[in-house]
Parts: C-alpha cells; sequence; structure tokens
C-alpha cells in the first residue's frame, strides 16, 4: 500500500482534553475540518491534513485528548491512537491551556512526550489578548523551553508558531501536493447506519488499525479522508460516523457528526452504503441510499459481516428479492457481499472490481449527435403520452453533465410529462448503456423545435 505524501515531514497536536488542539487543527488547515465543541473527549480518530506554507509542505495530525484514566473501552483506544500518532510524528505541539495553572495531567502528557526524544514546541493556547501573556510563566516548569503563546480561535500568534515550524521544516525541492492533485484519485465515503462495520472495513483494508472500532453505537464521530492505494490506482476512503435518525440525535455531537456524514457524501464520487446483512434493508438505509441519489453520487450497496450468514446463497437470493420489492426502480444499483473475517481477499477484489466499474460509468458521456439519434428511436418505437388530448413531445436532447449525469430534454409542454414516461426514458438509457450505480437525472425544459 502506497502512503499519502510519505515524504513530507508530520507535525502532530497532543495535550489534555478541552485544551483547544481541534482548534488550533482547524486554524492551522485553514478550514473547519475537525468538530469543535465545548466538551471533552470529542475528538477521537487521529485526523489528518495537509498543509502548505510558503513553500513548504507537511501533514497536520489532531489527536484525542490524553487522560490519566481509561474510563470505558474507547477512551483505551483513543489513548493508543494517540501514541501511534506522536510515534509517527517529526515534531509535536504539545497544547496547554494558557489562562490555567498547571495541572498533574500536563506534567504526565510532559513526560510522555519526552520519552519519545522529538522535537516538541509547547504551545500556551487561549492567550486571547496581552494581560494574559502573564499566566504563561508557569509553563516554564514543564522544562520545554520558551512557550508559545498563541490564540487558536482568533489566530493571535499562528505567524510566529508557523514560521518557527517553518524554519525547522528541511527544505523541499518536489512540487507542491495538494488534496486534489491527483484527478484520478476515488473518493469513497463508506456509510450507513450505526455499527454496520465502516470502520472494520477501513481497517481491514488498511491492515492496521488506523480508526477506533468499539461496540458501542457512535464510536466514529468525524469524517476522516484516508489515502489507499489497490492495484495501482489511488483512493481516498472516506470514513463516516453513523447516520441516526433525528428523533435520535440526542447530543450535539451527534447532530454534528451527521452533518459531517451528509458533506462526506456530496463530496464523494462514489457511496458504499453499508448494510449489516443479517438485518436486511430497513428504512433507515432506504433514507441513506435516497439521500446519496439525490447528490448524483455512484452508489454501491455492500452487505456487511457476510461471515455471519449460515447459507450464503439462499440468503444472497433472499436480499436480492428484498431490493427488488423494496426499491424496484433502484435496481441500477451493484451489490457486494463483504467480510473483514472470511475470505476477506475475495471480497476486497469483488468490492473494488466494482468501485472501479461505476467510476467508469460515472465518467462515461454520451455524444449529443448519438443521444438525439437514440432519441428519434426512442419516439417511433414508444410515442410520448397525450394528456388532455394533447401529445407530448420532445424535440432534442443532450447529456449536460457527468458528475451528476445529467441529461437535458427540449420539450413543447413539461406538464405533459407523466414520471411513468420519464422513468421509461431512464430505464431505456440504462438499457443501451451502462450506468450501472449511477442516478441519472433527467430535466426538462420548454422550448420550440
Amino acid at each position: 500500500m502506497k502512503k499519502w505524501c510519505s515524504n513530507l515531514p508530520i507535525i502532530a497536536i497532543c495535550g489534555k482534553p478541552n485544551v483547544g488542539k481541534s482548534t488550533l487543527f482547524n486554524r492551522i488547515a485553514g478550514r473547519m475540518q475537525a468538530i469543535v465543541l465545548d466538551k471533552s473527549g470529542i475528538t477521537r480518530d487521529r485526523y489528518e491534513t495537509l498543509v502548505n506554507y510558503k513553500d513548504k509542505q507537511f501533514i497536520l495530525v489532531d489527536t484525542g485528548g490524553i487522560v490519566d484514566e481509561w474510563r470505558d473501552s474507547i477512551t483505551g483506544k483513543v489513548q493508543q491512537q494517540v501514541q501511534k500518532a506522536l510515534e509517527s510524528a517529526d515534531i509535536i505541539l504539545m497544547v496547554t491551556n494558557g489562562r490555567e495553572e498547571l495541572t498533574a495531567l500536563d506534567f504526565d502528557v510532559r513526560d510522555f512526550v519526552i520519552k519519545l526524544n522529538k522535537p516538541t514546541f509547547l504551545i500556551a493556547n487561549k492567550i486571547d489578548d496581552d494581560k494574559h501573556t502573564i499566566n504563561i510563566a508557569d509553563l516554564y516548569q514543564l522544562g520545554l523551553g520558551d512557550p508559545i503563546p498563541i490564540s487558536s480561535l482568533h489566530g493571535r500568534g499562528l505567524n510566529i508558531l508557523l514560521d518557527t515550524l517553518y524554519n525547522l521544516l528541511p527544505e523541499q525541492n518536489n512540487e507542491i501536493q495538494t488534496d486534489t492533485a491527483n484527478e484520478n484519485q476515488i473518493k469513497i465515503a463508506i456509510i450507513g447506519k450505526p455499527n454496520v462495520g465502516k470502520s472494520s472495513l477501513i481497517n481491514a483494508l488498511l491492515d492496521n488499525e488506523r480508526v477506533i472500532v468499539d461496540e458501542t453505537p457512535g464510536t466514529t464521530r468525524d469524517a476522516i479522508d484516508i489515502p489507499f492505494n489497490w492495484k495501482g490506482n489511488d483512493y481516498i476512503l472516506i470514513d463516516t460516523a453513523g447516520m441516526r435518525r433525528k428523533a435520535h440525535l440526542r447530543e450535539a455531537v451527534e447532530f454534528y457528526s451527521v452533518h459531517r456524514t451528509l458533506k462526506s457524501i456530496r463530496r464523494s464520487d462514489i457511496v458504499l452504503v453499508l448494510i449489516e446483512a443479517t438485518e436486511g434493508i430497513t428504512d433507515q438505509d432506504k433514507k441513506i441510499i435516497g439521500y446519496a441519489i439525490e447528490q448524483g453520487v455512484g452508489i454501491i450497496i455492500g452487505f456487511s459481516k457476510w461471515d455471519l450468514v449460515p447459507n450464503k446463497k439462499e440468503y444472497a437470493f433472499i436480499l436480492q428479492q428484498q431490493i427488488e420489492r423494496d426499491l424496484p426502480h433502484l435496481g441500477y444499483i451493484p451489490t457486494v457481499y463483504l467480510s473483514v473475517i472470511q475470505n476477506k481477499q475475495k471480497y476486497v477484489t469483488e468490492l473494488f472490481k466494482t468501485i472501479n466499474i461505476v467510476q467508469k460509468n460515472r465518467l462515461f458521456r454520451i455524444s449529443t449527435s448519438e443521444f438525439n439519434h437514440f432519441i428519434t428511436e426512442l419516439k417511433t418505437t414508444h410515442p410520448a403520452p397525450t394528456k388532455g388530448g394533447k401529445r407530448a413531445k420532445i424535440y432534442y436532447g443532450s447529456q449536460v453533465s457527468i458528475k451528476p449525469t445529467k441529461f437535458l430534454l427540449s420539450v413543447n409542454q413539461s406538464r405533459l410529462f407523466h414520471f411513468s414516461y420519464l422513468r421509461f426514458i431512464e430505464n431505456s438509457i440504462r438499457e443501451k448503456y451502462n450506468f450501472v450505480g449511477v442516478p441519472i437525472k433527467i430535466q426538462l425544459q420548454e422550448g420550440e423545435k
């Protein structure tokens, strides 16, 4: 597996909970990426982003808060993720609350960082004005050199911090890379209800415990972009929070988590909707699929935890029957079966084979002349219906866009076209051309012949 920007230095942010690590991460990244709330323990997984500063680049990593006791299994896994992030980092930013007195936990974090023997900068955060700078004198007790006073919320002192880091970074002769430098990267958002195996699938693909997996619903809170290479092709895997029904969203963090998932769907090329095989397709699954269709992204349905199914061939037939019965107009969406325990290589190979097919279909464009020839044949063999004695007429048409795939038909009167005839046109397009996994939008425009 090829690692994204593997030649770039890594700068990791760490500290105890609620000192402003994610706010600093967002400020340096230049955009709102990590969820920030006035509550400890929001960040769980490692969050990485590519940062450009002057003529140098680095990978910035946000981490969860370091704690002195593990209250539950998730807390322990967060600490393991923090350790992995700091061990792989080239430079560490230890963030403290510059307005508060040092605590025993600050010294614990200091001890942990010192053992790694890496360049470490002590950040005094929340210094919003000069009157608060007097509070940072206590930070010298940590023995990490001069604290750098900043306000990550307002950007105060950020240039000093970045210039300090810039001077420490090695010279870079390589061309500037960007998150979108490789247009061939396929962004795959893995979505679904809580606890259907999204993070487990990510870890299985990476052969690494990259994201936290736990039986507790809502373990994943943010959308995490993870570069991945499969047989020479580059992908971005997007791990997302489980999508609950609105009525079940009780905390602010759950609301923001779902918001990030919806945003991830919109910016993805393909969504893999994971459905726990033994549960079948639920009403919430249908809503998730419907939202993805509205965004015009490629769609694949993945039945997860396939190893729990005893009679696989018979059960696969039952699931396909359910799709045909409950989602009759979505027969173009391909299905795959997934297990991270049994025959993993076989299922992963089939998954990426399907992903590549769907991506090819998303980029397919029909020429205007060919499409109008198709429309002419369609009008001859299946004339449009009449309404109130007036016949619906299609003058001409064209494929006006990919991503999403959209067709524009110039017609006499839009009101004459019943949705069933538009569905017939869509099905005819699919029958003649290969748009497996791709939603099609047909727009009518009234015009003259």
